[in-house]
């Protein structure tokens, strides 16, 4: 029996090639068992997330789900339609979707709906073939897609996660650093127990971290990227990017007493003043990307810089969009192989290049699976080798940072930073953020109140639950002092575990593996209890009281420890007591290691890219413009350093081009509201 008049040709792949609104809501006419937030794959087929649902069917017994398309560009959709074939029941028995596609549901039809009718899914298209497509919306994809834009090429961007505007947590200072716990942060445990956490979400790190945007110096840059780096055309990005996105952090009682400590404890003047470039020696207030001055704090991250040119013909940004592999024609990369949110796969022709901007961990992950790497390990993944090059995935740097969580006997609204200093003799860059949320999420996020080996889900699941309950509440009245190590020694490595991008790869930190960095983490120490004793932070912390530590955790016990200790201050993580030997601090250090998300090195320049435009050592139309490219960590906080240089590497890429494709620029246009400008 056929029903007639329902579909027509002409409409059955209409929904295929309709892009609708970013961020519109639909009912998806998929009547499943309810709730429908227990059955996600059972929705949404035509893509965005479950938001809503309602009854549905026979007697109202099942559920429609309500659906959300992302806030990003609109993508090509699957097309959903009832296929007009009235079938005995259930639907999966019989043949149906003769106009294509795969049966996704079933309803009732015919005399007392006796009968069944599938409702079938068309595969989406693929997107159009782009001058340039980039691989990840992060820091440095996000910039570049901006500078290629402005000087007119082509360019589609593809991000794993979903839109930064659909995920309220990323947008301002209050939900941080409790947004490194939601969907916006994939967590990963390296080998060495420690969690890391990386970026899933359109923005990339700039939609989860604490928003410092500094400068590193000329002598650095050179340093990592040779003398042919173009040191005025970078700096030009960075200054853009600061006028586009950050303002100088303000002051608050609390800022103002902790940069007086800074000066106390020989760091610094009494009343740094803002600043982009770090100093050497010395402090500053730092600039960032959450507006500290606006009401609600917001956050202007990298993906700004795609929600703000939207309108634009010429950029296209898709989210939920995995790629699988870079696809080549013998070394010459001319696309990437894709995966939709729906699972349909295509491959997306560039026609000039490809930019990976994955970051880290996943960049090299990208390049093994697509045959750059090792030999051996593309031998074990069954990969063809593109190129064989055993730097890929090697030097992997997470920085080493020590904090020190100073419990206060003041209780006082989220700090997020102001003054901060850097000293290369000591080798360290100081900061200090606090009160708020901090503490419990990040406790939350690390689990660092226990060694690593004893870093489990299960633990994470039971400190997710005594966040909620209130009972790691004492912990958020803490003042975090934060020392970064500027040259991390120890190096690790990033494997890919199979041919699928979706599988974690392997992580390897191999913390303190060079023993310059436990002699590095006792300078660090020793620089923060200094902080600590000052007369200004004395002011905000709360004296031990030595209680009997009845009823404690083990990881509280030094609220009520003897008074041996390096400070009469209650100390988290808990301190050795005074007097302990190296070995004893070396063991706390390595008890006590955390994740920085300060990630760098693994397809590092000079040993897998080359060249000012950051091409893949023995490949064309491949370039890489992430942390990964950087031999050595920055000094400071990795934001600005990588959002500046993917913009610079856009640039120069777009006058790579400019014979084949005309550049659009607009010279002397004043910064603000006026039309995006390339410099």
């Amino acid at each position: 029996m056929k029903f007639s008049g329902l579909i027509s040709g002409a409409g059955l792949f209409l929904a295929a090639l309709v892009h609708a609104n970013p961020g519109a809501d639909y009912w998806d006419d998929q009547c499943h068992a309810c709730p429908a937030k227990l059955y996600p794959s059972s929705h949404c087929a035509r893509g965005g997330e479950l938001v809503a649902e309602r009854s549905c069917g026979p007697a109202k017994a099942h559920c429609e789900g309500q659906c959300r398309l992302p806030q990003s560009s609109p993508a090509p959709q699957a097309g959903v339609y009832w296929d007009g074939e009235c079938k005995p029941c259930p639907a999966g028995l019989y043949s149906h979707c003769s106009k294509g596609g795969e049966r996704i549901g079933q309803r009732g039809c015919g005399w007392a709906n006796l009968f069944c009718e599938a409702q079938c899914r068309l595969p989406s298209p693929a997107p159009e073939a782009a001058d340039w497509v980039i691989v990840g919306a992060g820091a440095s994809g996000c910039a570049a897609a901006a500078a290629l834009a402005d000087a007119g090429e082509d360019v589609l961007v593809l991000e794993r996660g979903q839109s930064d505007l659909d995920i309220p947590e990323t947008q301002q200072a209050s939900t941080w650093p409790a947004v490194v716990n939601t969907r916006a942060a994939q967590e990963i445990q390296w080998t060495d127990g420690v969690w890391g956490a990386v970026a899933n979400v359109l923005g990339g790190g700039t939609a989860v971290n604490g928003g410092l945007f500094i400068e590193e110096e000329p002598e650095f840059l050179k340093q990592s990227f040779g003398d042919d780096f173009n040191l005025e055309d970078y700096y030009a990005s960075s200054q853009w990017l600061a006028q586009n996105l950050t303002t100088p952090l303000q002051p608050s009682t609390y800022g103002k007493e902790y940069a007086a400590a800074l000066a106390d404890a020989g760091l610094g003047g009494q009343h740094p003043e803002p600043q982009l470039r770090m100093s050497s020696n010395g402090s500053w207030v730092a600039y960032s990307t959450i507006n500290t001055s606006a009401a609600g704090k917001p956050r202007r991250g990298a993906a700004i810089l795609l929600h703000d040119r939207a309108h634009l013909k010429n950029l296209r940004f898709f989210t939920q969009y995995q790629v699988t592999k870079v696809v080549f024609e013998g070394q010459r990369a001319v696309g990437v192989s894709i995966r939709t949110q729906g699972g349909d796969e295509h491959v997306v022709t560039a026609r000039k290049g490809v930019i990976l901007a994955a970051g880290a961990i996943f960049t090299p992950q990208l390049l093994q699976v697509s045959g750059i790497g090792d030999q051996a390990l593309l031998g074990r993944l069954g990969v063809k080798a593109v190129v064989k090059n055993s730097a890929v995935g090697q030097n992997f740097i997470d920085r080493n940072v020590l904090t020190l969580g100073a419990w206060s006997s003041k209780a006082m609204p989220l700090f997020i930073g102001y003054a901060m200093a850097a000293n290369t003799s000591l080798g360290l860059t100081i900061e200090c953020e606090g009160w708020g949320k901090v503490a419990s999420e990040f406790v939350v996020a690390s689990l660092a109140l226990v060694p690593p080996d004893q870093r489990t889900e299960a633990l994470r699941s039971t400190m997710a639950i005594l966040v909620k309950t209130g009972l790691l509440n004492i912990i958020d009245d803490m003042i975090q002092l934060v020392a970064l190590q500027q040259n991390t020694h120890s190096r690790g490595h990033i494997e890919a575990v199979s041919t699928d991008p979706k599988d974690t790869p392997k992580v390897t930190a191999n913390y303190f593996a060079d023993d310059r960095d436990l002699r590095q983490q006792m300078v660090a120490l020793e620089t923060l209890l200094s902080i600590l004793k000052t007369a200004p932070v004395q002011e905000y912390v709360k004296p031990k009281a030595f209680l009997p530590a009845t009823g404690l955790p083990e990881f509280l016990s030094c609220f009520a420890e003897t008074p041996r200790s390096e400070t009469t201050s209650i100390v988290l993580p808990c301190l050795p007591m005074s007097g302990s030997s190296k070995e004893r601090y070396y063991e706390y250090f390595r008890n006590t290691a955390v994740s920085s998300y300060h990630y760098f090195g693994t397809a590092a320049f000079g040993s897998v890219v080359e060249g000012i435009d950051f091409k893949v050592r023995g490949t064309d139309n491949l370039h890489v413009i992430d942390a990964s490219v950087f031999p050595e960590p920055t000094r400071v906080n990795p934001q600005g350093t990588i959002m500046s240089l993917g913009h610079y590497i856009g640039k120069q890429l777009a006058t790579k081009t400019v014979t084949t494709q005309p550049l659009r620029r607009l010279q002397n246009e004043p910064f603000g509201d006026s039309a995006p400008v390339v410099i």
